[in-house]
Parts: C-alpha cells; structure tokens; sequence
C-alpha cells in the first residue's frame, strides 16, 4: 500500500505548521513524529524546538487549544462533554476554557448588519450600543433599542469565521483519517468519528436560525411558568449570522454577594434552578446542554432566565426509558440488568471485558447505594459511572453524556448558592410532579392513540416481514448470534410476543367484523339485530384492550422485580 503524506496547499501550509509548532510547544510532538517516522508528513513539522513542561496533560492540552483559536476552542468545549472518551483529568481542564476573543471593529459590525439583515443600525435601531457586552470566539454580543420600544441583544457572528474554521476541520479531519488508518485499535473510539461530530456540532452553532429555534421551543416549554424565563426571539431581526433575542435584565448566579445584598432567599433560589432543570429532563425532554452560572439569571427572588441554547440535549423515548430503567437497574443492584441494557442499546465494544465490568459497576452501587440523600454528591456518582465507561470501552448514546455533563454543571452551579445541595435531593421530590404528568388523562390518551396506530401499523406489515423471514430462511441467510446475557430470556420474551400478537389479532378481528355487521345494509328488523351484535363485539373488543394494557403493565413489574 502506498504511504500517504499529509501535502498541504500554499493556502492550509502556514495552518499546519502553527498547529505543529503548538502541539511541540506543549508538549503533543509525539503524535506527529510518530506520523513522521511512517513516512507520513514532511521533515519540517518536527524539526523544531521542544519546550519541557511540568504541567499536567490536561494542562498543557488546555493550554495549546486556546492558543490554537476557535475551532480547537469548540472542540475542547465538545470533548468536556465526552467523559465516556476522555478521561476525568483531562475534562476538568477543558472545562476551564475561555472562549474570550478580541472586539469586532464597530465598522464591521455594521457591515454584518448590512449584509445579514439587510438593515441599517442608524435608521432600523433606535439605539445600537458601540461596544460589546461580551466577545467571544464565533461572535460578540451588543445590546440595542428598537423603534417599538423593547430591548434587546444582537449576537453579531465574526466576519469569515465559517473559512477559519472549514479550514481547520478540514485539516484535523485529514490527520485524524491517518491516525485511524495507521494505529488502529489504539483509542478506544475512532477518532475521525470524534472529529465528524464536532464538525456537525460547530456547523450547527454557526447557523444562528438553530439556536433561535431552540430557544422558541424552550420558550413554548415554560409558557405560563411563572417562575421562568426564556428570552424572545425577534425573527425579523434574525439570520443565519445575526440573532436577535429579548434582553433579560437580571443578577448572574456566579454574582452570590449581589443576590445575598437583595435580601433573596438563595438557596430557595438553588432549588428553583434544579426543579426547572428537571422539567426540562423528565417532561420536556429537551434540556438545557450547558446550565453554568454564565448562562442562568435571577430575576428575582421567585423568577429565574435562561440562556444561550447553542448546546442542547433531545431526549426521545427510547432515551428516557432507557435512562429509567437503568435507574431502577441501579437502585435494586441489577448489575446483569445494567450490562443487559448496555447491550441492547450496543453500547459495549469488541475490547469491553465483561467481568470486569460487572466489577466495576458493581463496586460503584455498592459505594452510593446506602449514602443518604443529604449526602449523596451526584456529580460525583455520575463522573464514577463515566469513567467506568471509559475504562472499559463502553460508547454511551451521546445524548447520555450530555445529560451527565450537564447534570455535573448543574450541581456545580447550584452548589454556589447552596453547598448542602444535592440533585438525588430534588429529583426525590420532584417525583411526584413527574407521575402527575405521565398519568395525566390527556398525555395517556395521546399515548393511548400512539399505541393503536403503531400496533394497526405493526398488524398491516407483519404479512410483508413474515414472508420477507421466510424468504431469507429458504436462501440460507439468517445468522443467529447467542448472547451468553439473558439467553433464558428469550423463551419468555419469543412467547410474551406470541402472546400479545394474539390478543392484538383477537382485538383486530373483533373490531372488524362489528364494523362489518353495524355497516350492514340488510332490512330494518336484521339491521337492528346486526346493529347489537355489533356493538356487543366492540364491548368485548374494548374489554380485551382493557385487560391487555393491565397485562402489559403487570408484565413490566415483573420485569422490574
């Protein structure tokens, strides 16, 4: 096989060679002297001076992405939310970054008005401030006045910051693939994979259209909370470069000594941050990815805003019960439950050891398992179980980590108002409210309608799978891989299926043939008859339903148990 070099045009050449001086300047020159000595890049990227260091790897790694700019900036950011990948020295340090930039000329700002809104801030703004309230990286924020009286904040994306930054994805994604490519097998992951999803993420966070329709849907979420507030989003005043939100006047959460100076109760104040923090979770299922005390306001004592919803967490069904049952896996010590659940959502790797595993996760239970809630440090029992799963090559669903690195933010933050605060503490009584919305009559009936049109959906394709199995039996096709984890499971789950296929079918035919006798067109008199019969057949079929969803629901305790 031909040997590959990194050849980079005129255009990418002084690129390479600064990442390269930095990554020799804190200490990173072995990854590109190893790639040197493959034959795979050109003399000149590790011909330079070496600076001997005592600082830690996560130190010095932080140090270099910052110095490297933007793009390695919001890689950082995106690694700290990957603790199933990086370990927790490492993350403690990227969690540190700065995303500090210097201002936007005033002149250029304009330019981007222009040119993203096609506005002008003299005749469109009835105020537009000078100087920006913050600078960052990707953009700066002003605030400003409209014609119609509200106030707001534009966030001004910098000019040619997508050619930067397509530029250094396109670099890093190029000496990732060689990486891959020629020491496979050494990271728990493949790193190309790492890269393609922060070049997914970054591209997402440059399009300001997507962060202004989280920040609607969050505003949808709370509408009619009285103890929330999610700044509006003015569209007229919004681009894929421009966003232009409602300006929240409050206290940052980090500013203690100014809420305290208002007389506020500041730990009722904790609480209230983490009860909408659950919200977000365990009803809304789309929650705020990056919950630190930058991004969250007092308003007052009973009122609190969030902002900044470039990074937020989706949490579909499956996710959440996944989450759930893992839960209930945990709090009755399951560890076969735990790995069965992990496997199912095919979380293990080829390189996972399965006892070792077990011991792990078993040792972790048994750790918290008996600690009071007083004093039950979440953060800390989450950042236990992600580095089990580092350790022993288990990929968790990304949205997952998300979660856990925002719930580790979240306790952070909260802690800074109330150092006795425990997530275990509120989650325990924010119980109730959850089993108040799952079993509202209104979400059940929804559910209700969701369930019949999947089984009808299920019951219309299972002609067309069942002959596509016999098709692929009669070519010899089917491979049947045996899990040494709940083998004796699958006897009870073949006959379970078995057993509520039959009741669907009974429920189906029963329904269709009342159907078909109400429908009649006979005489009056057997019009009447049929007419009875019929509905005694929807009684019935309404009695099986009945009695199938109290058997499916007793099934699943039993699981459970």
């Amino acid at each position: 096989m031909l040997k590959r070099k990194i050849l980079p045009g005129y255009r990418h050449l002084k690129r390479y060679k600064k990442i390269a001086d930095i990554m020799v300047k804190y200490g990173f020159g072995y990854f590109v002297e190893r790639l040197y000595h493959k034959g795979l890049v050109p003399n000149w990227i590790v011909e330079m001076k070496r600076v001997n260091t005592s600082l830690t790897a996560g130190q010095r790694l932080r140090m270099a992405l910052e110095e490297l700019g933007p793009t390695f900036v919001k890689l950082g950011q995106i690694l700290s939310t990957r603790p199933d990948i990086v370990s927790e020295e490492v993350i403690s340090e990227l969690s540190k970054l700065q995303d500090h930039a210097s201002k936007i000329p005033f002149s250029l700002v304009e330019k981007s008005i222009s040119s993203g809104l096609g506005m002008n801030i003299t005749a469109d703004f009835h105020y537009f401030s000078s100087e920006p309230t913050a600078a960052a990286s990707i953009g700066q924020v002003h605030c400003a006045k409209l014609y119609s009286g509200e106030d707001v904040v534009l966030k001004i994306q910098r000019p040619n910051i997508k050619g930067v930054i397509a530029k250094d994805i396109d670099i890093l994604l190029q000496m990732a693939t060689l990486f891959d490519e020629f020491y496979p097998g050494e990271m728990p992951f493949k790193v190309v994979e790492v890269v393609h999803e922060f070049s997914n993420s970054i591209n997402r966070e440059l399009d300001y259209t997507i962060e202004a329709r989280n920040t609607e849907k969050f505003r949808e979420n709370f509408q009619g909370h009285a103890n929330v507030l999610i700044p509006k989003v003015y569209w007229e005043y919004t681009s894929k470069t421009i966003l232009t939100l409602e300006r929240i006047d409050g206290v940052k959460v980090a500013d203690t000594e100014t809420l305290k100076m208002k007389g506020w109760d500041i730990k009722e104040i904790g609480d209230l941050i983490a009860t909408s923090f659950m919200k977000q979770v365990f009803i809304h299922g789309l929650f705020h990815g990056d919950p630190h005390p930058g991004n969250i306001f007092v308003v007052n004592e009973k009122k609190i805003a969030f902002i900044d919803f470039g990074i937020v967490g989706y949490l579909d069904k499956e996710t959440m019960n996944f989450i759930a049952d893992l839960f209930i896996a945990g709090a009755k010590k399951d560890i076969d439950k735990i790995v069965t659940l992990l496997v199912e959502i095919d979380a293990l790797t080829e390189d996972t050891n399965i006892r070792r595993l077990k011991e792990d996760i078993s040792f972790v239970l048994n750790l918290y398992y008996n600690t009071p809630l007083k004093r039950l440090n979440m953060s800390e029992a989450v950042s236990a179980l992600m580095q089990i799963a580092y350790h022993n090559r288990v990929k968790l669903p990304l949205q997952f980590t998300i979660l856990a690195k925002a719930v580790i933010t979240l306790e952070g933050c909260v802690k800074m108002l109330n150092p006795d605060f425990s997530v275990s503490n509120i989650a325990s009584q924010f119980i109730g409210e959850i089993s108040a919305y799952r079993f509202n009559p209104k979400k059940i009936l929804y559910e209700g309608i969701d369930y019949a049109d999947d089984l009808f959906s299920s019951l219309k394709n299972f002609p067309r799978y069942l002959k596509s199995l016999l098709h692929k039996l009669e070519r010899n096709e089917i491979k049947i891989i045996v899990d040494q984890i709940g083998v004796q499971k699958l006897a009870c789950s073949l006959q379970e299926a078995g057993n509520r296929l039959s009741i669907s079918l009974l429920i189906a035919a029963l329904m269709l043939s009342s159907s078909h006798l109400i429908t009649s067109t006979s005489s009056f008199r057997y019009i009447l008859q049929m007419n009875q019969i019929g509905l005694i057949g929807y009684s019935a079929a309404l009695t099986l339903v009945i009695l199938f969803f109290i058997y499916v629901h007793r099934s699943k305790i039993n699981k459970n148990k």
